[in-house]
């Protein structure tokens, strides 16, 4: 493919000779499409809109091509696109946008889809705080990809970053005050995103990863002693207690706050790491056990889970969950309509495969393939660029995935700079991995593609691709430098912390150490 195209197109590519001049003033007739799709493609190449001449970026609407799909042809008469919704014309557009060069198109005619329905990038912004400028510019950046979802992780055991105008407690338990977005800034974020056709989806971990909501009310764990955010990493002991109503009675109407802020379908609810030590030596969660006749605490979770669940689908929208909440049998049975999360099964293998295999959906994001805040020795980029639906001991041949999701959580990742290096040009390589059909891909044309990419668009910075694929020696010593950042960072003093959260299953464990030793 002769154009720099990321990711690669999956239909016809033509090339004609010549090219279109952009006007000094975009004019455009979107017909049934909003014109502000059309102004975020001016605000890229840098021309105004106008209401005035004829149109030279024309739109029109077929409901017969398959979603996000598009039709683009570039005439020396201006440009003609043909979407199948509003996603399909903003992939367009951004196609149209990176065709753009010094004033100019050239001729072509492209014709595109997708391959996966969900393409994500999610961002901890929980363990660590980003401003709303850097936020906004990775959505940028990731939508010229054609990624689609937004995966924003805002709560954890260091911070709780929405404001919440029914718990305003919440929103106080960051290290830093003020560490936090403002309901106005995220309706911003939202917005902005929806015009580069991403949606955001927020995750909300519970009933682990809780010590922020438990700073704020510690009454909600079993024990109900005080518990405090910090900036250590780790899994924590103290999770929320299912046994009380109390917890139901809060996140319930946080949930529905929440909601509101998000207009995407999905809400996710977290649940991994979830240690039960507590919850085992609870008389609420006993009790709860009892009176709801469960077989154990997996079961338990599960319960949990399904209670929310069942009280977003009142509200519109549908959960998803790390598959950690699989250890529970109620699950999917009692919420049909949950999405999937895959990183990693820790405990016990199985469940994640059943789910797959009786037709669930699955959204893919590998540890160590899709995990971009390990170092490059363990996620190469040409590992990223290969990525592909599987789990330990099982690819799912022939079974159909949700989608592909990439990864990047901030426990070690602090500055503008750290994110750019870890992100980038890592993120590329997944995008395409999710959006290109494996038949149509090639890694050296993708660093071909690559490099011109990075020349034109360097956005907040990226890790040089030439060392993106280090040798042996150098990939061992990038994964004993990580971890030993890891074991440094560790809070041995801290009694709340669970370590790894509990037995390892051993076909885990011989992953992991294939991963970061051999």
């Amino acid at each position: 493919m002769n154009m720099p195209l990321i990711p690669g197109p999956n239909g016809r590519v033509h090339t004609e000779a010549g090219r279109t001049a952009l006007p000094a003033a975009l004019s455009a007739d979107t017909g049934a499409f909003p014109r502000d799709f059309a102004a975020v493609y001016a605000g890229r190449a840098g021309v105004a809109m106008s209401a005035e001449g004829p149109a030279w970026l024309r739109v029109t609407h077929d409901g017969d091509l398959s979603a996000e799909a598009y039709r683009l042809r570039v005439t020396q008469g201006g440009v003609d696109i043909t979407a199948a919704d509003e996603r399909g014309l903003c992939w367009a557009l951004t196609t149209l946008a990176v065709l753009t060069q010094e004033n100019s198109v050239p001729c072509c005619e492209i014709e595109d889809a997708p391959r996966f329905a969900w393409r994500g990038f999610m961002m901890d912004c929980a363990r660590h705080f980003f401003p709303v400028a850097t936020v906004k510019t990775m959505i940028e950046l990731m939508s010229m990809v054609k990624c689609n979802v937004f995966h924003w992780h805002l709560t954890d055991d260091q911070g709780w970053r929405i404001e919440s105008r029914r718990f305003p407690a919440l929103h106080g338990q960051n290290i830093v005050a003020d560490e936090y977005y403002t309901q106005e800034e995220i309706r911003e974020v939202v917005e902005s995103a929806r015009l580069r056709g991403v949606e955001i989806v927020p995750e909300i971990d519970l009933p682990g990863h809780a010590s922020a909501i438990l700073a704020a009310f510690p009454d909600l764990s079993c024990a109900g002693k005080p518990v405090k955010v910090d900036s250590t990493p780790g899994i924590r002991r103290v999770i929320l207690c299912p046994g009380k109503e109390a917890v139901f009675e809060l996140l319930f109407p946080l949930l529905e706050e929440i909601a509101a802020l998000f207009p995407s379908r999905y809400i996710h609810l977290g649940g991994d790491e979830a240690p039960k030590d507590e919850w085992k030596a609870c008389p609420h969660c006993r009790r709860r056990v009892e009176t709801e006749g469960l077989e154990n605490f997996e079961e338990l979770q599960g319960w949990f889970t399904a209670q929310l669940a069942v009280f977003l689908r009142g509200l519109g929208k549908q959960a998803v969950c790390w598959n950690e909440s699989l250890l529970s049998r109620r699950l999917p049975a009692d919420v049909p309509d949950l999405t999937i999360q895959y990183w990693a099964e820790v405990s016990k293998v199985g469940p994640a495969r059943r789910f797959w295999e009786n037709g669930g959906s699955m959204v893919f994001s590998d540890q160590f393939r899709a995990y971009l805040d390990l170092a490059y020795g363990t996620v190469t980029l040409k590992k990223a660029y290969n990525y592909a639906p599987g789990m330990l001991g099982f690819k799912g041949k022939g079974l159909p995935a949700f989608g592909l999701e990439t990864c990047l959580w901030s426990e070690f990742v602090s500055t503008t700079e750290q994110l750019a290096a870890q992100a980038f040009p890592r993120a590329y390589a997944i995008a395409e991995a999710a959006w290109t059909q494996p038949e149509r891909r090639d890694y050296d044309d993708f660093r071909r593609r690559l490099d011109l990419w990075l020349g034109r668009f360097p956005g907040i910075g990226f890790y040089p691709p030439d060392m993106a694929d280090p040798g042996l020696i150098e990939r061992y010593k990038g994964r004993i430098a990580f971890l030993r950042k890891q074991a440094k960072a560790l809070d041995k003093e801290n009694r709340n912390n669970a370590g790894l959260g509990g037995k390892l299953h051993w076909r885990y464990l011989l992953r992991w150490l294939r991963n970061y030793f051999f």
